[in-house]
């Protein structure tokens, strides 16, 4: 339940300017995209939430099915998995260090 894939973004420049180094975006995917990748669904967790929080909604038979939809559930910048204070390495993996 609980396996999840990585992406990595690289550097990410904020919207204030500073520099997010060596960012990673942690996610799942549930069901097959089709040929014509036209049955995507992101499925973003909420705050401090993690993808695990979402499957209570990835049912067959229901909405977000995972036989009809290529799902994908990014788990947000700052929730443990994504990049993080408590996974970043020095010199920036506390608020408030040093940015470039």
């Amino acid at each position: 339940m609980n396996e999840h894939e990585v992406f990595d973004l690289g550097d990410v420049v904020l919207r204030m300017g500073a520099t997010l180094r060596d960012a990673k975006l942690a996610y799942k995917t549930y069901g097959t995209l089709n040929e014509s990748k036209t049955n995507a669904v992101v499925y973003p967790t909420w705050y401090s939430g993690r993808h695990w929080g979402n499957e209570w909604f990835i049912v067959e038979g229901m909405a977000l099915d995972p036989n009809e939809y290529f799902i994908i559930v990014p788990n947000m910048l700052g929730n443990g998995l994504s990049s993080s204070p408590s996974n970043t390495p020095p010199p920036y993996e506390r608020p408030g260090s040093s940015r470039a």
